[in-house]
């Protein structure tokens, strides 16, 4: 019966949602380091201002907003289109920071 918890549909989102936190992170990560040494520009116009006015405003959004996620994950009623959601956003992350790792052998 355990087992069949540990691999809910809910159990399952959170993961994902963890593995969007460890995206985020490592995005953000990786933009700073890339901003910082002129060899990229945030694409995200939002994120790019953020960035210019403050770049702890930066992180602090960029991690903030997965774990709201993740907090609010836990009161939503599942949803199919909720599921689908978040596996776009999980490999657009992972186009992301595949992106990342092609720019860093390049320049490093």
């Amino acid at each position: 019966m355990e087992t069949n918890l540990a691999f809910s549909p809910r159990s399952k989102l959170f993961l994902a949602g963890l593995l969007l936190l460890l995206l985020s992170i490592l995005d953000s990560i990786f933009t700073d380091f890339g901003i910082r040494n002129n060899h990229i520009t945030e694409a995200n116009p939002l994120m790019r201002i953020m960035y210019e006015y403050s770049v702890i405003g930066f992180y602090s959004l960029k991690i903030t907003l997965p774990f709201l996620l993740l907090y609010n994950l836990s009161k939503i009623q599942l949803r199919k289109s909720l599921q689908l959601l978040m596996g776009a956003a999980i490999i657009l992350y992972t186009v992301v920071f595949f992106q990342h790792i092609l720019w860093i052998s390049l320049v490093v």
